[in-house]
């Protein structure tokens, strides 16, 4: 199976897209992303979908201004509408994070998708950023949740996210550019450990390599596990909320008793949902935040409050855990 029938089958394997829809590409100019055009334009038919790609330019690089003409040239020898935005015309740019970076990113990607009236907008991100992305997060600290790593569809602000390349290797996608002779821009920071990615790329991916020569199998592995454990976890605690939950668009009251019978990962998972359904998702709310609301129901009076991220308050009533805004 060459690489575009690999992911044409797990696109249609994982339901990423239906027919006729409308794809915002998410094209930076890298490898990852140049393949993901051009594996998109060749299966659109098979796919019956339309193509719109999007470039956003961060101005943090000499290079930026390159990498955006040659995604310009790229959708045009594709003959792809494309969407470009930049951050020039702003005197005294700050340097942005990597996170900030992304949330721009992905605030521009959005609103493309609204714009073209897009069903989705699709990343390149492969299995290497998978197994970055959990090792990240095993160094900063997680759960079930985080050890999922990246999913290949995830509904975030209103707008589908997929990723059809989350099984593909990177170094299966740099043979392929060079078998079909495809060019691509070089990010010259990814080759420096300045940024905790770079740093777990090019520093403990390597020495973890040398302890077990299937690290990345291995790591793949557990985030399919915890993947498939999280989504029973969560079903069950769904099903639990529909039980034990009085709910408006402003406020979730969780019956304390079904809350006190129930197993602490789904008591947990409920406290997550219950924030998810007012704010929209999970971001922000830690351990911490949960475990605290678990001490607050176990020993706090009646009238006790726990002040949890996004103005979201908790507060413990006689038979309820009052969520609210």
């Amino acid at each position: 199976m060459d690489l575009t029938s690999r992911v044409l089958f797990d696109i249609r394997n994982d339901h990423l897209v239906k027919p006729g829809s409308l794809l915002v590409l998410g094209v930076s100019g890298g490898a990852d992303s140049v393949f993901l055009a051009h594996c998109l334009h060749r299966l659109r038919h098979d796919l019956s979908v339309r193509l719109h790609i999007a470039h956003f330019n961060h101005q943090l690089r000499k290079s930026s201004d390159r990498d955006q003409k040659f995604v310009e040239d790229l959708a045009r020898r594709l003959n792809v509408p494309i969407t470009v935005a930049n951050r020039r015309g702003h005197p005294g740019l700050p340097k942005l994070s990597e996170d900030a970076a992304r949330r721009k990113r992905f605030a521009f990607f959005a609103k493309v998708a609204v714009a073209t009236r897009a069903q989705a907008v699709v990343l390149a991100h492969t299995a290497n950023d998978l197994v970055e992305t959990v090792l990240m997060r095993l160094l900063r600290g997680t759960g079930l949740y985080g050890l999922r790593g990246i999913l290949a569809q995830r509904r975030m602000g209103g707008i589908t996210f997929i990723r059809p390349l989350i099984g593909v290797t990177r170094s299966s996608i740099e043979s392929y550019l060079r078998k079909h002779k495809l060019d691509h821009c070089t990010d010259e920071t990814n080759a420096r450990p300045v940024h905790l990615r770079n740093k777990v790329r090019l520093e403990l991916i390597p020495y973890l390599a040398r302890l077990n020569p299937n690290i990345h199998s291995v790591l793949v592995d557990m985030a399919h596990t915890a993947l498939d454990d999280y989504d029973y976890l969560e079903a069950q605690a769904r099903q639990r909320l529909k039980e034990s939950v009085v709910s408006s668009p402003q406020r979730v009251k969780i019956r304390i008793k079904n809350f006190r019978m129930s197993h602490p990962s789904i008591r947990r998972l409920l406290l997550r949902l219950a924030f998810e359904r007012l704010t929209g998702d999970t971001r922000q709310l830690t351990r911490a935040h949960v475990l605290g609301v678990e001490d607050m129901v176990n020993s706090g009076p009646n009238g006790a409050e726990v002040h949890w991220p996004k103005s979201v308050i908790v507060a413990r009533t006689r038979n309820f855990i009052e969520i609210h805004l």
